[in-house]
């Protein structure tokens, strides 16, 4: 058997306090058995209810969709994604593509030209690199193959491939160098980069007529230039999540026997500097502004305006001089904005 004692600063009643100045101990004992005891009747066993089946079956390849969310063509969870003929053309040269521009932060594409004459992205497929049927997954390394018309011999056309590992809010990675065209008309261009963490990821493709430069939202808008995204739900990898979790995880204090104290003098250290700040800042009496540039100090030497209870040391090491202006809370120019406080020491 166990028990349990807490001895708590304030706070309200609880199995397991976690106030900075609380301590709760456990102590475990062996209690000896009463022979003349009535004996408990046995229970009966209760039998595990049957577990459902975990692994689901691949779900294949994966035609796309408009999602009018994101502004662009999204696939389910599948082995691959396919933008079928959703990005077929560029902008509004006739036939019109649909749903143009097709990207997640509106590139505006060229439109200039004419249809296969001219350069446009007509279809973006993303794969598993081994083939199979699994669907893709976080860690996985894939194909991105665009299919493109490229001009006259393609030697004036280039393209540019980049992933986002979030959907909803892309920041665009490029992968590998500018590719030309390997060819005038149809082509089909690829790349391949791992897939990071992320369940809602997509990939982008620019082909531009030249050597654009995109903008800071990777786009390209050049006359004969075509921008288009496809979005991809990833697959969880438990391994990858569970390794990026150990990672990030950083050591806490913890007083009791469920945690780790990493290194004791440190909290110590810590506690007694909280003690004296609130000690330093019990008084509710703050300097007064006195007229310009002088203040009725109240015995502080320095003062420092803070939203949160800065320490008496900081103070002293970084205030001003409390002959300056230190007004209360939400008056004045010194202190008052933005609800900052004047917090003040007496320093030697």
């Amino acid at each position: 058997q166990s028990i349990r004692v807490i001895f708590r600063y304030n706070g309200s009643p609880s199995t397991c306090s976690n106030g900075s100045y609380d301590d709760h101990d456990d102590l475990i004992f062996t209690v000896k058995e009463d022979l003349n005891a009535t004996p408990s009747p046995t229970p009966v066993p209760t039998l595990p209810p049957t577990p459902m089946p975990t692994n689901k079956a691949p779900s294949g390849p994966q035609t796309a969709s408009y999602d009018l969310a994101f502004g662009a063509p999204k696939c389910t969870v599948g082995s691959s994604c396919d933008s079928g003929a959703l990005l077929n053309g560029r902008g509004s040269i006739t036939p019109v593509e649909l749903n143009q521009p097709n990207t997640l932060n509106f590139c505006t594409d060229g439109s200039s030209g004419s249809y296969h004459e001219d350069e446009s992205i007509d279809k973006i497929v993303v794969s598993r690199a081994s083939g199979g049927l699994d669907d893709l997954t976080e860690g996985d390394v894939v194909t991105i193959s665009a299919t493109v018309w490229c001009w006259n011999t393609g030697s004036d056309d280039n393209i540019d491939f980049y992933y986002a590992s979030d959907a909803s809010n892309p920041v665009w990675t490029k992968i590998g160098e500018r590719q030309q065209c390997p060819g005038g008309g149809i082509q089909t261009v690829t790349a391949s980069y791992t897939l990071p963490q992320g369940a809602i990821q997509a990939v982008r493709a620019n082909l531009m007529y030249g050597s654009n430069n995109p903008s800071a939202d990777s786009c390209v808008s050049g006359d004969y230039d075509d921008t288009d995204d496809l979005v991809i739900t990833v697959k969880p990898n438990p391994t990858l999540q569970g390794a990026a979790a150990a990672a990030s995880a950083s050591p806490s204090k913890n007083d009791d026997v469920q945690g780790t104290i990493v290194d004791g003098l440190k909290d110590i250290d810590a506690d007694s500097k909280k003690k004296e700040l609130m000690d330093k800042n019990k008084s509710t009496s703050k300097p007064k502004a006195n007229g310009k540039g002088s203040v009725n100090k109240g015995g502080a030497d320095k003062y420092i305006c803070s939203k949160g209870k800065p320490f008496a040391s900081t103070i002293c090491a970084d205030g001003s001089p409390a002959d300056d202006i230190c007004s209360p809370e939400n008056v004045g120019r010194s202190c008052g904005n933005g609800g900052k406080k004047c917090w003040w020491a007496e320093c030697d």
